[in-house]
């Protein structure tokens, strides 16, 4: 057995000895050649594929009607972010974010007027009230709220807004303030047919103008969204009979829909005629909405009253419905919905 290996141990040592070492050498060259071409030739299809994807982002982009600074913008930030630039131009989340890195990487040399022309161009520039705020820049204008410092609420509203900060009215308030520059505050608001949102920032300065006295915060991708309704409230004009009573005191109006959701409807009165039904918070009244396919009654309960435009609206909670005609409802509902969210595809929040 000894034998036998000592024979394979020296056949394996004259082997090695017998190598070729010219010949080795060759042999690792041409692996070293072949790898060499693989990654370059990897790389050069990288660079083909990105010179082509350039040429096709810009040629769509110029064909939206952005030109070729913005587009660089958005092609040199999105790759920064390893995002798709095409994104960018289809989706406002994205977009979004590329022009936020854009801004902090030149907080004193950004153009604002030039983010403004791409979100116009794009569409972005203006958010319908029942898509969800992608970011604080997307805030109304006046939009009215309340300043959460040490769990007391002061009313404010939003005064004016560029790329990088928001500036808050104080409404009716006076210095001395509880809260300082560098401190953090909570502004909570409202936004109709949409949520109720909160949004944590740091004070960057409060100064006066024009007598009033604003709060700068910075703009945040971080909102807090509560959900107001448990449904989809569609604002459709629908026609709809209102029956208030009943036997002889029944009585009957002729109206249309202000909005549709599976749980109820509302609609809205000329003052006269609302006070002379005198309907209150918590009234059972009937409905009957007209569709094209078909009638849908149902009897309901009047959640809330409000003035709207010198008219009294109502929404109602429905209470009874027949099973098919509400499964009729929320297919009406959906389908509408689908519509709506597929003509403003290019505002949902992809990231």
């Amino acid at each position: 057995m000894d034998s036998r290996v000592d024979l394979v141990i020296q056949a394996f040592k004259d082997a090695i000895h017998n190598v070729n070492v010219f010949g080795a050498f060759l042999v690792i060259l041409g692996f070293l050649v072949v790898a060499l071409i693989l990654i370059f030739w990897e790389k050069v299809e990288e660079y083909i594929s990105y010179r082509y994807l350039k040429r096709l982002f810009f040629k769509n982009g110029e064909a939206i009607g952005l030109t070729k600074d913005e587009l660089e913008i958005l092609w040199k930030y999105s790759n920064k972010l390893h995002k798709s630039p095409f994104l960018a131009i289809e989706y406002k989340a994205p977009f979004e974010k590329v022009i936020q890195a854009y801004i902090e990487e030149n907080p004193d040399t950004y153009s604002e007027e030039l983010i403004k022309s791409m979100r116009k161009k794009l569409g972005f520039d203006k958010l319908p009230s029942f898509i969800p705020l992608v970011s604080t820049k997307d805030i109304d204008i006046f939009q009215v709220g309340n300043l959460i410092y040490q769990q007391k609420s002061y009313p404010i509203a939003l005064y004016d807004k560029d790329e990088r900060f928001m500036y808050w009215y104080l409404i009716d308030w006076k210095p001395p303030f509880p809260f300082k520059k560098g401190d953090t505050v909570k502004i909570r608001f409202v936004r109709d047919n949409d949520a109720i949102y909160i949004v944590e920032g740091r004070i960057e300065d409060i100064y006066e103008d024009k007598g009033k006295y604003i709060i700068k915060i910075p703009h945040t991708f971080n909102l807090i969204q509560i959900q107001r309704r448990r449904n989809f409230r569609l604002r459709i004009h629908l026609p709809i009979t209102v029956v208030i009573g009943e036997g002889d005191k029944q009585v009957k109006v002729e109206t249309e829909t202000a909005d549709i959701s599976i749980d109820g409807v509302g609609f809205c009165l000329p003052i006269l005629k609302a006070r002379e039904l005198n309907i209150n918070v918590g009234g059972e009244i009937g409905v009957s909405i007209q569709f094209e396919e078909r009638t849908v009654s149902a009897k309901g309960v009047v959640k809330n009253i409000r003035e709207v435009d010198k008219r009294v609206c109502y929404g109602v909670e429905f209470t009874q419905i027949d099973r098919e005609d509400k499964n009729f409802l929320l297919r009406f509902v959906q389908e509408k919905q689908q519509e709506i969210l597929k003509a403003y595809k290019r505002l949902k929040t992809f990231d």
